[in-house]
């Protein structure tokens, strides 16, 4: 038998080309090739459209907040954990009210802030706050009061690890023995949020 090519022809589709041939003592035959396709762009610009938040995106995110949701009493010269009971925002599920405690579950770059309101009845007052982690100071501030309440607070930006505990810490010295109340609300609160 001798071949002899009739017809020859090339029919695109998709991402496969298929070749058909005719030959006399043969028929049709179909052969398949994958087309090779120039790879994607990494990057596009979108001029005039919203941005579209993925779930993925949001569960990297790491923000709370937390206030005091009772009044806590405070005796001068202990250093004493300030508990802040009701939890208004916890992106990430990182923070626990029951022990005042943000644990990061990611590395990385964070901004904290914590502030106590206090009631004193004998004036005047030392006061030293403290953020802790992994119960070392790392954010602190001292101040001298010389009237019967104050607000003192303590901010900044720390590197924090995978499941360090973050805690806030408040202590109290002076000339009186009196009792120290730690005001609630607003007033005394801690939060924080992952910038980097």
């Amino acid at each position: 038998m001798i071949k002899k090519m009739v017809n020859k022809r090339v029919v695109k589709k998709r991402s496969v080309t298929f070749t058909k041939s005719k030959s006399i003592s043969t028929g049709i035959a179909t052969k398949c090739k994958p087309k090779k396709w120039p790879a994607p762009k990494k990057s596009f610009k979108c001029k005039g459209r919203k941005r579209v938040i993925r779930k993925t995106e949001l569960s990297r995110a790491s923000a709370f907040r937390a206030l005091a949701s009772t009044p806590q009493s405070a005796t001068p010269g202990q250093d004493i954990q300030v508990r802040y009971q009701n939890e208004v925002l916890d992106v990430n599920n990182e923070y626990n009210p029951l022990t005042s405690t943000f644990r990061p579950q990611r590395s990385g770059v964070y901004s904290l802030v914590a502030t106590v309101a206090f009631f004193s009845e004998t004036p005047p007052l030392n006061v030293f706050l403290t953020i802790r982690v992994n119960g070392i100071d790392q954010i602190s501030d001292f101040e001298v009061f010389s009237s019967f309440a104050g607000l003192i607070d303590a901010s900044g930006i720390i590197p924090l690890n995978a499941g360090d505990t973050v805690r806030v810490f408040v202590s109290f010295s002076g000339e009186g023995e009196g009792n120290i109340v730690i005001a609630q609300r607003t007033l005394t609160r801690f939060e924080g949020a992952r910038i980097r």
